[in-house]
């Protein structure tokens, strides 16, 4: 702050963590400021008479007029207001400056300039010491139902076909067939051992023409369709022509789920109780992770509720239109028409806004944990998410590093590391902290 020229200013609350800041700044800091600004114009230009930049505010002014008032005045209103901020004691809790509105603001060189802006602040987070959080557990170990859905998704995964013997083609079937592509007296080699089934026409054939070529076909019936060999074809002379595909149906069958005997022989398993052993474990390890997940939102939940915070309104508004403008999105991606999504996604506000709501709490809370247990992300994280996300992706982990860089993703993914890292951390605190606690009680 200007020693010479004081601002006036004066702070009121107009909402939870929402200030309004008015400033009144003396005439003769506003020319202070207008000077600063033809002197910030004229840097690197030559003035015949003056060394780069010492030129006089009153030559400048002569050069260019009235036309830098514009520019002094965003010049001035930025310097004043964290001048502002600190004069009501707020530089150091802001959480955002709601931007000033410049065609409001009138600049006059000799006279006084008042204007007022909004500031969003910290919310005031007051965190408790482990061992006053108490934190439940629930069991992880594989459940009978979890055993047996996970097997039946592997049974659907690696299904088997059983011959029907003096059966047709219907719904309920597929084709098992030979099929050769042909050309002006040319022929592709044989495809052995392709399945095909009603409703999932050949590539390149017509639908319905397909469906009807292949409706109450049994074993060895035989029979043409006409084939346009699109692009992708394995013959790249025939792409964009027409020819036909010869189909030998070789057997009618039925697609069953496979039993966990038959499972653990496709994985290479000795017997099915072996597969039931790694199920189980695989399943115990998602319970785990799956359970800290669950425990680190109780004690989230737990913290606010010892010490409620207020958060700015406005930002809880901007959460819920941004969720909003997601899952109305999400919505027509399924087929919803706008109107229809955004009908739905109104329903939905006060919900919306609830959960935006305890998002941020749970995000301030996440923050403040971070700074107090000065938990950081360093680069062997970031290493380890890109390897992970490659090797989800099946991607080369240089391409996925270039990739999130280009899209400027990369303090995002730093922003999910650190989020998980101080969940997790305070997870192991509180469960350390309430053993402790149950040793001591039984010592006692």
């Amino acid at each position: 702050m200007s020693k010479n020229h004081p601002i006036e200013a004066t702070k009121t609350e107009s909402g939870p963590c929402e200030y309004k800041i008015s400033v009144t700044v003396p005439s003769e800091r506003v020319t202070q400021e207008i000077d600063h600004a033809y002197q910030d114009a004229s840097r690197g230009q030559k003035i015949p008479g003056f060394r780069p930049g010492k030129a006089p505010a009153s030559v400048l002014r002569s050069m260019y007029g009235d036309s830098l008032l514009e520019h002094a005045k965003d010049h001035l209103i930025e310097h004043i207001s964290q001048d502002a901020l600190a004069a009501v004691g707020l530089r150091n809790e802001v959480l955002r400056m709601h931007e000033i509105d410049g065609s409001t603001v009138e600049i006059e060189e000799g006279k006084p300039l008042s204007f007022e802006f909004s500031v969003d602040t910290m919310p005031q987070v007051v965190l408790p010491s482990f061992s006053d959080i108490s934190v439940t557990s629930e069991a992880t170990t594989a459940s009978s139902e979890q055993l047996e859905e996970a097997l039946q998704t592997l049974g659907s995964n690696h299904q088997r076909f059983d011959v029907v013997e003096d059966g047709t083609l219907d719904d309920a079937h597929c084709a098992l067939v030979d099929l050769t592509y042909n050309y002006e007296g040319d022929s592709s080699e044989v495809n052995e051992g392709l399945r095909f089934v009603l409703g999932s026409p050949l590539y390149g054939s017509d639908a319905e023409k397909f469906d009807a070529a292949l409706t109450g076909t049994t074993a060895g019936s035989e029979f043409e369709l006409e084939v346009e060999f699109k692009e992708g074809f394995e013959n790249a002379d025939w792409v964009g022509k027409t020819g036909s595909a010869s189909i030998a149906v070789k057997e009618i069958q039925k697609a069953r789920v496979a039993s966990p005997s038959e499972v653990a022989e496709a994985l290479g398993l000795e017997t099915e109780e072996v597969l039931s052993e790694r199920l189980s474990e695989r399943i115990m390890l998602d319970n785990e992770q799956q359970e800290r997940q669950r425990q680190a939102a109780e004690i989230l939940r737990t913290v606010y509720d010892m010490n409620p915070f207020a958060l700015p309104s406005k930002m809880i508004d901007e959460q819920a239109e941004q969720a909003g403008q997601r899952q109305q999105q999400q919505m027509q991606q399924q087929g919803a028409s706008e109107e229809e999504a955004q009908k739905e996604v109104d329903k939905k506000r006060d919900d919306l806004r609830d959960d935006s709501e305890k998002v941020l709490q749970d995000w301030f809370i996440i923050r403040k944990f971070g700074q107090q247990e000065k938990i950081r992300v360093n680069n062997k994280d970031l290493d380890m998410a890109y390897r992970s996300i490659a090797a989800q992706q099946g991607m080369d982990v240089k391409m996925v590093k270039k990739f999130y860089k280009a899209q400027n993703m990369e303090d995002d993914l730093r922003s999910e590391i650190h989020e998980s890292k101080v969940r997790s951390h305070i997870v192991q605190q509180v469960l350390e902290a309430n053993q402790a606690e149950a040793v001591d009680s039984v010592k006692a």
